[in-house]
């Protein structure tokens, strides 16, 4: 979390616990914290305050995206203003959402990291390379813990609208070739979540019942 308000990071962290995120938190209060923070570890997600004294969000966001272990990292940016052209910016240099502080909610956080896993999906779904699927199923794989049951009725959403697209493609041969490669990489997706449920319910079994099975 970068912002340099320790208040606005306190309220947020707050706010995602309540929405159910379970996390690891790097909290930075600078570009300079920030671009340290980037060579620890790998993020998942960054949440981007806009307004940084000398410095925006924007310039956080292209520090992120060049960083060679972070450029796959959900960035989410925050701030006090609603500016249209603002928005455009940070959503044309690589956010996968806008969101404001005075307005921000536990349904608004959930909201918007379902929305951000659910681009990854559909990215991995229509690349082919095995390693854009590798990555998402390790992303879905941490966050399948908090968030599953949202990631499954994605996924459930992404194949109906999956299936309106093949009806509407008839005669098409290329087309409904590449829509159907696409419904496939959504159902091994949801494959590999309902495995990762499986697994996670017996790790949550006491060990003596799990040596009984």
């Amino acid at each position: 979390m970068l912002d340099d308000n320790e208040i606005d990071r306190l309220r947020l962290k707050k706010l995602c616990l309540r929405a159910g995120l379970k996390f690891r938190v790097r909290e930075a209060a600078s570009i300079h914290d920030f671009r340290a923070a980037l060579d620890e570890t790998h993020y998942d997600m960054v949440f981007l305050d806009y307004d940084l004294k000398m410095e925006t969000g924007l310039d956080a966001l292209e520090l992120l995206k060049a960083h060679p272990d972070q450029s796959k990292a959900i960035a989410i940016m925050i701030t006090s203003s609603d500016d249209p052209a603002t928005v455009a910016e940070a959503m044309r240099s690589g956010c996968s959402d806008y969101l404001v502080k005075d307005e921000l909610t536990i349904s608004m956080i959930r909201r918007a990291v379902t929305a951000a896993i659910e681009r990854e999906i559909y990215r991995a779904a229509i690349l082919h390379e095995r390693e854009a699927r590798v990555e998402v199923e390790q992303m879905l794989e941490r966050f399948s813990a908090a968030c599953a049951a949202d990631i499954r009725g994605i996924l459930s959403g992404m194949l109906r609208k999956i299936r309106v697209v093949t009806q509407s493609v008839e005669g098409h041969s290329e087309i409904r070739k590449e829509v159907a490669e696409a419904e496939r990489a959504c159902l091994d997706l949801f494959e590999y979540l309902e495995n990762m449920k499986t697994i996670l319910a017996l790790e949550a079994q006491p060990k003596t019942e799990r040596l009984l099975r």
